[in-house]
């Protein structure tokens, strides 16, 4: 499914409402599968956000542990970790038609 997608932190660091407006979404494929994951070492829900073909690089790092957060008629939130440089960082996904 096509949508904007606003990621609502940096690091694990949330961004302010203002930062997150002034943040350009990019409009992607957004894949939820359940699969092992090599870093948590066990099944779990992934999201992706693929932006092409399919051994091009996805827009964003995966979202693992994915989750719906929160949904209204603006979009939904999925929040879950993402690993950067080895490292686990909370991380949510403002997604909304676009």
């Amino acid at each position: 499914m096509y949508l904007l997608v606003t990621p609502m932190r940096v690091r694990g660091v949330a961004l302010t409402v203002k930062e997150r407006l002034r943040y350009r979404a990019t409009r992607v494929n957004v894949m939820v599968s359940s699969t092992v994951s090599q870093e948590l070492g066990r099944a779990t829900n992934v999201a992706r956000a693929v932006v092409g073909m399919p051994l091009d690089p996805d827009a964003l790092p995966p979202l693992m542990d994915a989750t719906l957060a929160g949904m209204s008629v603006q979009g939904f939130v999925l929040s879950g970790i993402e690993y950067i440089d080895g490292c686990a960082y909370a991380q949510s996904w403002w997604c909304r038609e676009g």
